[in-house]
């Protein structure tokens, strides 16, 4: 048996980070419509999920960026 590449653990490993930074922004997508739907006037506490969906974003954009520069 043989081992892999470093080129395609890393590969890999970008796939899977990718793929998790996905499953992410679904979630919080769904937990932000949900704070915004029902939390009263005032209350702000969805600010926070709305920075991290923005940042998991930003992080899966440059992943893809970065997938995309890395593929042979």
């Amino acid at each position: 048996m043989g081992v892999a590449a470093p080129c395609c653990l890393i590969q890999q490993h970008l796939l899977q980070l990718s793929d998790a930074l996905s499953e992410r922004c679904q979630l919080l997508q769904f937990e932000l419509a949900d704070q915004v739907a029902t939390l009263p006037l005032g209350n702000e506490c969805w600010l926070q999920t709305e920075r991290e969906l923005i940042a998991a974003e930003q992080a899966l954009d440059r992943l893809r960026i970065n997938q995309a520069f890395s593929a042979p």
